[in-house]
């Protein structure tokens, strides 16, 4: 445990010096600034000026809000593995006690751990719907489970950072199941539960659920275990 400490410590380091990724560090913050007072008064100007409004679909911004800090996350972690994969230290962490999952515990775990913490608070800080503690906890857990697949994904995917920055364009796709289920009628959406993000969207949207959180945990350690498998395959 202490060598796994001591490689999230080097791991900060590393932050601090690329400004691509501090730069991610706040973002929910201010994402959460923008979501909780630039849409409602989007939403007063649409009203007034074509008696259109979009407060029926702050629930979905509220679940857009849920899956940024695990995302930001899951991008540093990746970028942060693949920069050491390029400098060859990857290799070298392979021949000591950090090698495989402590240093997987490192790089994604705890700072996935993190996420989940900013998460919350964001969330129960910048909601625009009326979301229970009970679901803004459940969605958080899922989307930070979902935050450690699209890590994982990355890092199996590419071989550096230039393939990194390719693929983790696709963790967009980890909201496509939150946004289709707001417009997809049932059951057609449900060709869209591989998706973690579908099982957030369905949270976000009718509540906190046994069912739906135990499916979205799920579906995340159907694909973590995946990917993992692929990486440490290539490690």
């Amino acid at each position: 445990m202490r060598n796994t400490g001591k490689l999230f410590a080097a791991g900060l380091r590393q932050i601090a010096r690329d400004g691509m990724l501090l730069v991610l560090v706040p973002a929910p913050l201010f994402a959460g600034l923008f979501f909780r007072f630039a849409i409602p008064l989007i939403d007063r100007a649409l009203t007034e000026r074509f008696s259109f409004s979009i407060a029926a679909w702050y629930g979905l911004a509220d679940g857009m809000l849920i899956c940024l800090a695990p995302m930001f996350v899951a991008i540093i972690s990746a970028f942060l593995i693949l920069e050491e994969r390029d400098e060859g230290l990857g290799a070298f962490y392979q021949i000591t006690p950090s090698a495989g999952y402590p240093y997987l515990l490192a790089r994604i775990g705890i700072p996935m751990g993190w996420a989940l913490g900013v998460t919350l608070l964001v969330a129960l800080a910048f909601k625009l719907s009326p979301l229970s503690f009970q679901t803004v906890l459940q969605s958080a857990i899922v989307s930070s489970l979902t935050g450690v697949f699209l890590a994982m994904m990355v890092v199996s995917l590419a071989g550096n950072r230039v393939e990194g920055l390719a693929v983790s364009k696709l963790t967009g796709i980890s909201f496509a199941g939150l946004i289709l289920l707001w417009f997809v009628p049932a059951p057609h959406h449900y060709w869209l539960a591989f998706l973690p993000s579908f099982w957030i969207g369905k949270l976000v949207m009718e509540g906190a659920d046994p069912l739906s959180f135990a499916l979205g945990i799920f579906t995340c350690l159907l694909w973590i275990a995946l990917f993992t498998r692929r990486f440490l395959r290539r490690v």
